[in-house]
């Protein structure tokens, strides 16, 4: 079965949702919506999203992004309403605050994935993790010939990977120090595709 390409999947980064606001500590409820297109086509698809804050400002807070759009089989074209919700989880940053994640929420081969990712991406009818969906980059079909000055998210999940201690002596460790230049380039890297394939409305 031919792999889907990462950079032209319709996807929600986290990163993306931080930039505009919707990550922040002092709402319970905030929507919004992004509508994808192509360069080469008008046409697109779009998405309605809220993040959500369930017991909001206590110590069993738990936040999760709730999806609503209408999924169209390609094959029949019957349409499903759905509504669909995505866990987040939180890590510390380095220089304080945190960082949100989103919990991969998809099942494969009868196993839950759970994994820890900063972009679910459209899979069949559901938004999931490039693992479950079997979703690869660019350089990845293309052997890693055109990464010159770039960076991929295998790249920084290896690095993660790596990691055995984050701190030592309080002063973070060389491989944390690694893994957060690479997260940073990853993130930018991502912030310029959404600018142009992404649109908030």
């Amino acid at each position: 079965m031919a792999r889907q390409q990462a950079e032209w999947s319709n996807r929600i980064n986290i990163f993306w949702l931080k930039k505009h606001g919707y990550l922040h500590k002092d709402y319970s409820r905030k929507s919004g919506g992004i509508k994808w297109t192509r360069r080469w086509s008008d046409e697109g698809s779009s998405i309605g999203f809220a993040v959500v804050r369930d017991n909001w400002g206590t110590s069993e807070e738990k936040t999760y992004l709730e999806l609503t759009y209408t999924h169209t089989d390609r094959w029949s074209d019957e349409k499903s309403d759905m509504n669909y919700r995505v866990e987040l989880a939180t890590t510390p940053c380095n220089l304080g605050g945190k960082r949100y994640w989103f919990i991969c929420p998809l099942s494969k081969n009868g196993q839950y994935c759970g994994r820890r990712v900063g972009v679910i991406y459209c899979i069949g009818k559901w938004f999931g993790c490039r693992h479950c969906g079997e979703i690869a980059y660019q350089s990845q079909f293309e052997g890693g010939k055109f990464r010159v000055g770039s960076v991929c998210e295998p790249d920084v999940e290896r690095a993660y990977n790596e990691i055995k201690i984050k701190y030592y002596n309080g002063k973070p460790t060389r491989k944390y120090k690694r893994y957060l230049r690479l997260r940073e380039k990853m993130d930018d890297s991502w912030m310029r595709a959404m600018a142009k394939f992404g649109k908030v409305f």
